[in-house]
């Protein structure tokens, strides 16, 4: 099977704490040097941090050109008629990148995958409910280099989160469950409990 490469289009503005906290989680997920981060200004890759350098491409290209062309990318796309599966991981399909548009899922949903739709790409869905998008790079991995259906994965939607003994945050998403639990990257709990705290005052 071959390595897949993931690319993210760079669709936010800046670089905000939580577009750090899912690009390094993105790293994580996918292994050193198999993230591209495409279409980031100067202005934008000034302020990546150094970990996230080290760990992924970043890139003022567009990943239609990174990847030379629309053949051998994937676009997840939520209105894309057909369901991601095993099958678009084997080598007989073709693919070896799988790109994600924008970064932190919106509520409600903007449709910023629109952008990408039009210059061609083959596209495949996760199911009806929107995930973030460091959610959805882990569930394609499962799917496209585990082999798993989307229907052998375990999922939660809008997840309540305790962030103490008084309060807690709906989260309006789908997200993976192992173990019983969301799946979250390292660190959410504190910066959500930081913007929660932030949002006080």
């Amino acid at each position: 099977m071959p390595q897949f490469k993931y690319i993210v289009e760079h669709l936010e503005e800046g670089l905000s704490e939580w577009v750090q906290l899912e690009y390094t989680n993105m790293i994580k997920q996918v292994g050193k040097g198999n993230l591209i981060l495409a279409n980031m200004t100067p202005e934008t890759i000034a302020l990546v941090p150094q970990h996230i350098r080290e760990g992924a491409v970043c890139t003022q290209e567009t990943a239609l050109k990174y990847a030379g062309g629309v053949d051998k990318v994937l676009l997840l796309d939520p209105s894309a008629p057909k369901e991601l599966g095993p099958e678009d991981g084997k080598p007989e399909a073709g693919f070896e990148f799988l790109l994600f548009g924008g970064i932190l899922g919106d509520d409600p949903p903007r449709d910023r995958t629109k952008e990408l739709r039009v210059q061609g790409f083959a596209g495949r869905h996760l199911g009806s409910y929107q995930m973030t998008t460091d959610t959805a790079v882990l569930v394609s991995k499962r799917v496209i280099e585990g082999g798993y259906k989307l229907s052998e994965l375990q999922f939660v939607d809008k997840p309540d989160l305790q962030l103490d003994s008084h309060q807690s945050v709906e989260m309006p998403f789908r997200y993976l469950v192992e173990d019983g639990k969301p799946v979250l990257p390292a660190g959410f709990l504190d910066l959500l409990r930081k913007t929660n705290n932030d949002a006080l005052f």
